[in-house]
């Protein structure tokens, strides 16, 4: 195998790790998924706060006070999809997560951000994976950037080829934590109100909604052997927790799928993130790999 194509290996195993992240945190993620996740601050941001629309805060007022269900009681799927959107799409663009994936007794860590608000999406993430230590991303103006262990010096970035993004880049500039409200809007067979809950301090909303896998995977365009694969990994249907706070937003989800256990902590909604490409000296030009193709022997 030549060294190019061990390093071809590498860039796609890694991003195609941190879209599959994204990607479940974006379920609800996110929001992100391995061991506890770093204690989430309150949303304290008094710009955060402002920008949210007056129409949008009487929404969530009203949504959140208005014949509050009772424990065990179940809810409306529209009215909850319409609760969970109650803050708005500016509010909704930009936050941060820590996510823990656990699986087979090894975990995946995520932490960092997402900003939407932008031409393209822009996320900064550091990552703990198995067998490869701490791994960083950035995509900024629709390129990524990475650092990883043996690959780049201490506190360097290398570029990833536009040609070795593949469908990986398309996966990462959808990365929305709302966009799977449109499956479970699809798919949701039930929506359960489970009570209030202390998280992190503040107290919280739980419902547990279970989705019916394949009409999800139908609403998300998957058919074919992709759909099939997809459906016999998930199940016929799959089940995630969600707190709401007080504005409405989703801060925290929680689902297992096939014994991998995901759960996912969202703050600072609505804030400027400061997602951008490393610095030119953050820059590393080339490592192993990454010229022309060698072989090994």
């Amino acid at each position: 195998m030549t060294e190019m194509t061990t390093m071809r290996t590498r860039w796609t195993a890694l991003l195609s790790a941190g879209a599959l992240s994204l990607t479940l945190a974006a379920c609800g993620g996110d929001d992100a998924a391995e061991g506890e996740p770093t204690t989430s601050e309150a949303v304290t941001s008094e710009d955060g706060a402002a920008t949210a629309d007056a129409g949008a805060e009487e929404t969530s007022e009203a949504t959140s006070s208005d014949a509050d269900p009772a424990e065990g009681e179940d809810v409306d799927i529209q009215e909850f999809l319409a609760m969970l959107k109650s803050p708005g799409e500016e509010k909704l663009s930009s936050y941060t997560m820590t996510m823990t994936i656990n699986m087979g007794g090894q975990a995946m860590e995520m932490e960092g951000a997402v900003d939407l608000t932008g031409d393209q999406a822009a996320l900064d993430m550091d990552m703990t994976m198995p067998g490869m230590g701490a791994v960083s991303m950035i995509m900024a103006e629709g390129r990524v950037f990475m650092s990883m262990p043996g690959v780049t010096e201490d506190g360097k970035y290398l570029e990833v080829p536009p040609e070795q993004l593949g469908d990986v880049s398309t996966q990462l500039d959808e990365v929305d934590i709302t966009s799977t409200w449109d499956a479970w809007e699809a798919g949701a067979k039930s929506v359960t109100f489970l009570g209030e809950e202390d998280v992190d301090g503040q107290d919280m909303r739980r419902y547990e909604v279970t989705v019916d896998t394949q009409a999800a995977l139908d609403a998300g365009g998957q058919t074919g052997d992709d759909a099939d694969t997809a459906s016999a990994m998930l199940g016929d249907e799959i089940t995630y927790d969600v707190w709401l706070d007080g504005d409405n937003l989703m801060r925290k989800v929680a689902f297992e799928m096939e014994g991998v256990v995901t759960e996912m902590f969202a703050n600072n909604y609505g804030e400027a993130q400061g997602i951008a490409v490393p610095s030119e000296d953050q820059i590393q030009q080339g490592a192993p790999g990454m010229g022309e193709e060698t072989s090994d022997s």
